[in-house]
C-alpha cells in the first residue's frame, strides 16, 4: 500500500463529499490482496456542512490568516469568537486561535507535507498543553462540528506519522465559495 491513499482518502471525503469518516484508527484499515484500502467501522460519520465547511477550510489557505478581516468573519462564522467578547477578548482568542489554525493547516499549505517528522507533532502537543493551562480555555468554544474534524484529522495525522509517510498534499484541495 502507498502510504498516502489514507490522505487521499479522507481529503476527498472532505473536499468532494463534505462527509468523514470520523474514526481514524489503524483498525478500522485494512489493505486488501490487490493492495486496495479497505475501510470499516462506518459507525461514525459525520456530515460537514457548508455553514461549517466554507469557513473552517478559507482558513486552511496559505494567505488567509493574513487578512485579519477575513480570519476574524470566518472565527465568527465558527462561533469562535462570540458576539458578547470584548475587545481584549478577540484580540486574545484571534491571537490564539490563528497560532492553532497556522499549526493543524500547515500539511493543507504546503503541497508536499512529511508527517514523519516529530517536531511537528513536539509542537501539536506543546500547544495543546498551554492551552490546558488557560482558564480562557475551560469554556469549550466553537461550533460542534470542531470535535469530529479535529478528532478525524489528528488521528489521520497521527497514522501517517507511525507510518512515516511523506505525502503529497495538495491532490483534493478545499473548496472556497466564489
Amino acid at each position: 500500500m502507498k502510504k498516502y491513499f489514507l490522505y487521499y482518502f479522507y481529503n476527498f471525503q472532505e473536499h468532494e463529499l463534505r462527509a468523514v469518516h470520523a474514526d481514524p484508527h489503524p483498525g478500522n484499515f485494512l489493505i486488501t490482496e490487490e493492495g486496495k484500502l479497505g475501510i470499516i467501522d462506518f459507525g461514525c460519520i459525520k456530515v460537514l456542512p457548508d455553514d461549517f465547511y466554507y469557513p473552517f477550510f478559507s482558513l486552511a489557505a496559505k494567505e488567509a490568516l493574513n487578512d485579519e478581516a477575513e480570519t476574524l468573519q470566518a472565527f465568527r462564522d465558527l462561533e469562535m469568537i462570540l458576539p458578547g467578547d470584548s475587545p481584549q477578548q478577540i484580540e486574545f482568542y484571534f491571537r490564539n486561535f490563528s497560532e492553532m489554525i497556522n499549526l493543524f493547516t500547515k500539511p493543507y499549505t504546503n503541497s508536499i507535507f512529511d508527517f514523519s517528522k516529530k517536531e511537528f507533532f513536539e509542537q501539536i502537543y506543546a500547544y495543546g498543553e498551554k492551552m490546558a493551562k488557560m482558564p480562557e480555555f475551560k469554556q469549550a468554544r466553537g461550533v460542534k462540528h470542531f470535535i469530529y474534524i479535529n478528532r478525524t484529522n489528528f488521528g489521520l495525522y497521527s497514522i501517517l506519522h507511525e507510518l512515516n509517510a511523506t505525502v503529497r498534499t495538495d491532490t483534493f484541495p478545499p473548496h472556497f465559495k466564489k
